[in-house]
């Protein structure tokens, strides 16, 4: 490939890439462009009006299962959280798998819903913890932690501490040190279902697992989150007949 061809894929990699920024940046919580305005405000969001298999929903009406484990495999992360004004991002480095049988999901991020975004049998939680996976062949799974009220989150304390303040900024600590599966309970029995990511571009056929026990936070440590990224929680969808697997493990 000649010199010529290398600038002019570097020219069309940047041009394509700020225009996925610029479409990133026009959605948002606010009523002005908020979620009932995300499908048009790009094409790319069309989904988001159109699609037929929307998150979050209610979780009700299962149908019990006999399913896979959950098998998480998460190491150690640095410190590594981005402001981006809508939520606070754990970026995750390489390495971290979720097993579900023979198909493994590579954690790439965690976030954190102030209140929660899915609800069981409609009853409601100020927090939810999402651990956004990729396969190999790019199908999302995500890890759905509900949190109630209750004492301090040890494992939540070293992010607390570090948070970015404003939007934009970054917070990454190469001698602080987490590990995502702190926040999540041992009982790992779960809800499955077909769904998709709760913001733009709202992509379908995402594997949701909601796990059955949430884990708690303090007031303290909820309010402060929902204080950098406002409710950040996108409204129930409609189920529209999708089968919600039930299952122990």
């Amino acid at each position: 490939m000649t010199r010529f061809s290398f600038s002019i894929i570097a020219i069309l990699s940047g041009i394509l890439f700020s225009a996925q920024t610029k479409a990133q940046d026009l959605w948002s919580y606010d009523p002005a462009n908020g979620p009932e305005k995300w499908g048009s405000l790009s094409n790319e969001f069309a989904t988001c009006n159109t699609g037929n298999y929307q998150s979050p929903i209610n979780i009700e009406g299962t149908d019990p299962a006999i399913l896979h484990a959950l098998q998480l495999h998460y190491n150690v992360n640095e410190v590594d959280l981005r402001h981006t004004g809508k939520q606070i991002i754990q970026n995750y480095k390489t390495g971290s798998f979720l097993h579900v049988g023979d198909k493994r999901f590579e954690l790439r991020n965690f976030t954190f819903r102030t209140p929660a975004e899915h609800t069981i049998a409609e009853k409601s939680y100020p927090l939810e913890i999402q651990f956004e996976h990729t396969g190999v062949d790019g199908t999302k799974a995500i890890l759905s932690v509900l949190g109630s009220e209750g004492p301090e989150n040890k494992a939540l304390k070293e992010l607390i501490t570090n948070l970015p303040l404003e939007p934009g900024q970054t917070s990454t600590l190469t001698t602080t040190f987490i590990n995502a599966r702190d926040l999540v309970p041992h009982n790992k029995s779960y809800y499955r279902y077909n769904g998709s990511l709760t913001y733009p571009p709202c992509t379908e056929g995402v594997n949701w697992y909601i796990l059955k026990t949430p884990i708690e936070f303090s007031k303290e440590q909820i309010n402060l989150l929902n204080a950098l990224s406002g409710n950040n929680a996108r409204p129930l969808h409609s189920r529209n007949h999708r089968i919600i697997l039930d299952t122990n493990q």
